[in-house]
């Protein structure tokens, strides 16, 4: 066998795994007939090496095999591999002369298995197909490798042009496979995800135009998550809060994550299949907040959870892909994104994990571009709308006599103060003080407050006192209310009864100087 051949043989095995098995080259060294290649056909995957060498000794074939087991670390890393078995395949013609079986191994059809294996199997090119059939039974080949004979290679004298014949299609099923990868992420195109960040920072500026992102009270008017409002009717309350965000922070973090996530999943999905995946995971984010957590909510953390949902729904259908370009950097992320939500308490990580799952699912129903499976799909969808009813159902029963909406109603009304809207403040303050919730005392303490600072205004000076009262027995040491008293006392000429409320200012807060000027008229006057 001369060294045309030993060469052909390396590449039509090489060309079989590739060509016709689908195997995936890794790494490729023509001039040294060496190929890493990764069998990601089916689970377990496995980093096979195919390389043509001759040995003398076996002490050279030892310290290649020593190299070998080296670059099959880092390649094994690099690739996101993990534990695969590594199968170090090399054909030689010429074995080593003296003891080389204690080096190498067997291929092993009927029991080979576990992980993190590594094997040197050397096979003779002159016994080629019966000594790799093992390895083919292993692998499950579908096919053993087709090897023209060596008289007719000799005859017809074309060993260069077989070779680069050879090589070319390798190379060309190469380029095929790269450019099929890369066409999954570039099915669409993210035209939806501009639009949808044009909208979102057209609508904060008209919020903060007409009032401020941070204001409860303009989130709500302009369509925020808010319980009891939803529970009224106003169900369109779950899509609007999408396009709200409180604070520019809050809508600078996601309208990156959106940019990035959201054009991740349009290029993946398509456009079509990107709005139905946004939507329906905004609409479940937003169904479990409504759920989970009576605060108003805004954002389309929701929506941009669903996006994660997605990506994990393209590494389900393409694992080794997957893994192989961004899928530790998507885990890594999504788990630092939902245990920030546990730690923080603002954070609404209702929504976030409904929507990731709200993402999944909408994933599941309208599948991969190309992707069959009716059944699938319609179990996908039966099973996110009995989700989705349950949650709903379980809303609309839940109790709005809660700490946290009297605490919303509270801050809606002091809002409604400063902006002069007293009546609605009252409609506000009404659901705090009449609320059969257990609310704490301070709260209770400051509605009450709030309330007899409206009555002041309006000249109800016997019901602002009452009011005044109550705050005190909540709050001992509410100094304000102490001295709203005293100036109620002072109108109604009662100025003993206003210096001892004045004087208790004082005592819980000395340094207060409109106290003290309080406090010097009316020792002057009595």
């Amino acid at each position: 066998m001369n060294a045309f051949t030993e060469s052909i043989r390396f590449w039509e095995t090489l060309h079989h795994l590739i060509r016709r098995e689908g195997m995936r080259i890794i790494k490729l060294n023509e001039e040294s007939e060496v190929a890493w290649i990764e069998d990601d056909r089916r689970e377990p995957y496995q980093l096979i090496r195919l390389a043509h060498k001759n040995y003398d000794w076996s002490n050279y074939l030892k310290k290649d095999t020593v190299r070998t087991l080296e670059m099959a670390y880092k390649i094994r890393k690099n690739q996101k591999l993990g534990q695969a078995n590594v199968v170090n395949v090399i054909l030689s013609a010429y074995l080593p002369v003296d003891d080389y079986e204690q080096i190498t191994s067997q291929a092993l059809p009927f029991t080979a298995g576990g992980k993190n294996q590594y094997r040197t199997i050397l096979i003779p090119l002159n016994d080629l197909k019966n000594r790799l059939f093992p390895l083919a039974t292993e692998w499950k080949l579908n096919d053993m490798p087709s090897y023209l004979s060596e008289t007719y290679i000799e005859e017809t004298g074309n060993e260069e042009q077989y070779i680069q014949s050879l090589k070319h299609s390798i190379k060309q099923s190469m380029k095929e496979r790269q450019e099929k990868d890369r066409s999954l992420f570039l099915y669409g195109k993210p035209r939806f995800t501009f639009l949808l960040l044009a909208i979102i920072l057209a609508i904060y500026a008209l919020v903060e135009i007409q009032g401020s992102t941070t204001s409860t009270l303009t989130l709500v008017q302009f369509g925020a998550k808010f319980d009891p409002l939803i529970v009224e009717g106003e169900w369109w309350r779950f899509f609007s809060a999408m396009f709200l965000h409180i604070g520019f922070l809050h809508l600078f973090m996601n309208s990156l994550a959106l940019f990035y996530l959201g054009g991740a999943v349009e290029r993946i999905f398509g456009t079509r299949r990107f709005i139905f995946i946004y939507f329906i995971a905004g609409f479940i984010g937003s169904v479990a907040s409504f759920v989970f957590n009576d605060n108003v909510s805004a954002g389309a953390s929701g929506a941009i959870f669903g996006c994660f949902g997605a990506l994990l729904y393209f590494g389900l259908n393409h694992k080794r892909l997957f893994f192989r370009t961004m899928g530790m950097n998507v885990i890594v992320i999504l788990i630092i994104n939902l245990a920030f939500g546990f730690l923080v308490p603002m954070v609404d990580n209702g929504a976030h994990i409904g929507g990731l799952v709200g993402g999944f699912a909408a994933s599941a129903m309208v599948g991969m571009p190309k992707e069959k499976g009716a059944v699938k799909k319609g179990l996908a969808l039966a099973t996110t709308a009995v989700l989705a009813t349950i949650l709903l159902w379980f809303g609309y029963q839940q109790d709005l006599e809660s700490e946290q909406i009297s605490a919303v109603y509270y801050q809606m009304a002091h809002e409604s103060v400063e902006a002069e809207e007293t009546v609605v403040a009252k409609s506000y303050l009404d659901n705090v003080t009449n609320s059969s919730a257990q609310i704490g005392d301070e709260l209770a303490a400051r509605a009450h407050f709030l309330l007899s600072y409206i009555q002041m205004k309006e000249g109800n000076f016997s019901e602002a006192e009452t009011n005044l009262l109550v705050s005190i027995e909540k709050q001992p040491a509410f100094h304000e209310a102490f001295f709203n008293l005293a100036l109620i006392y002072y109108e109604q000429h009662q100025f003993q009864e206003a210096l001892e409320k004045v004087e208790k200012a004082i005592e819980i807060q000395p340094e207060n100087t409109d106290y003290r000027d309080l406090h010097r008229e009316l020792e002057q006057l009595i």
